[in-house]
């Protein structure tokens, strides 16, 4: 009876990383062909999960952004169309951000091009796989977030 050799944490980490990069860039292919460009499309995604009119800091931190780089991207929405920026009335620094009526129509198409793209991705997995893959990956995601804080060794 042969025993294969479990991989190891790095080999694992390696795995993540390539296959998070190729679904990446598989995902956001359709979103090129439109023209979109894919921080665009995250930042009005996030704007709406953030949900009414949440600050342009927010966004920012939630999406790693710098400031410019977000000033560039709500820019390019706002002349789209697609968002809209206003001030905070409790704070004369701070921008609020909401989404047009173009804008929630490009997020709904936005949503369907992603629940495509998430079932040909997994088609590749039977029922009791995705189960197991997803069971797996909450694992790992709750035993980092524990851990989070903690230094690496």
């Amino acid at each position: 009876m042969s025993r294969e050799k479990a991989p190891t944490g790095a080999e694992l980490a390696d795995a993540l990383r390539r296959i998070t990069h190729v679904m990446r860039r598989y995902a956001g292919a359709p979103y090129v062909r439109l023209g979109w460009p894919a921080a665009q499309v995250q930042l009005l995604l996030t704007v709406d999960v953030l949900g009414d009119r949440p600050r342009m800091g927010a966004v920012r931190e939630r999406l790693g952004l710098t400031g410019r780089a977000i000033t560039s991207a709500v820019d390019a929405l706002e002349r789209d169309g697609l968002l809209v920026r206003e001030p905070d009335p409790t704070d004369r620094r701070a921008s609020l951000l909401a989404i047009t009526e173009a804008g929630r129509a490009r997020v709904t198409e936005i949503e369907r091009i992603q629940r495509g793209h998430a079932d040909e991705t997994f088609e590749v997995l039977n029922g009791g796989e995705r189960r197991t893959l997803l069971e797996l990956l909450t694992r790992l995601e709750d035993h980092i977030s524990a851990r989070q804080g903690e230094s690496p060794p």
